[in-house]
């Protein structure tokens, strides 16, 4: 038993093969975390740093709401302050040559300051660190509010 398939079918499937990875060629190549050279590292260092602060205020829900333990939760805090400050030095460390990557380098230096800050409040909290915050919500709130940061107003 064989199969025709006319001409027109096949051109059909074949047009439309080729319209659906011009797509998928135009999402990658317009999407800034996959560029080549320093704004492509820009955007990765954003993209870490804003997934780290939105990873940890999930962390600080979850324990807040007794979901999760007080040292998973520190885990979880510390991992994500270690991938900050991964991005951080790898972003720190980019000779820039354009103006408006050193803005961006600038940007991301100082938001992924205050993701470290919070996430270092938000870890010695949940350590019970005496004279540190103790409301889980208002330290979510804060990295939540970097994040957005970075998510936002990085260009």
């Amino acid at each position: 038993m064989t199969h025709r398939v006319s001409v027109g079918a096949a051109l059909r499937a074949g047009g439309a093969l080729l319209v659906v990875l011009g797509v998928a060629a135009f999402v990658l190549v317009g999407c800034p975390s996959y560029r080549d050279g320093i704004p492509g590292e820009l955007a990765r260092g954003r993209d870490d740093a804003e997934s780290a602060a939105r990873s940890a205020a999930l962390a600080l829900d979850l324990w807040g709401r007794d979901r999760s333990t007080r040292d998973l939760a520190s885990v979880q805090l510390s991992d994500a302050r270690d991938e900050v400050a991964k991005a951080y030095k790898d972003v720190a460390e980019l000779t820039v040559d354009e103006r408006v990557d050193a803005d961006r380098q600038r940007f991301l230096i100082d938001a992924m300051t205050r993701v470290i800050v919070e996430l270092t409040a938000a870890h010695a909290a949940v350590r019970a660190v005496p004279g540190s915050a103790n409301d889980p919500d208002s330290l979510r709130r804060d990295l939540l509010s970097v994040a957005d940061q970075l998510a936002g107003q990085y260009r």
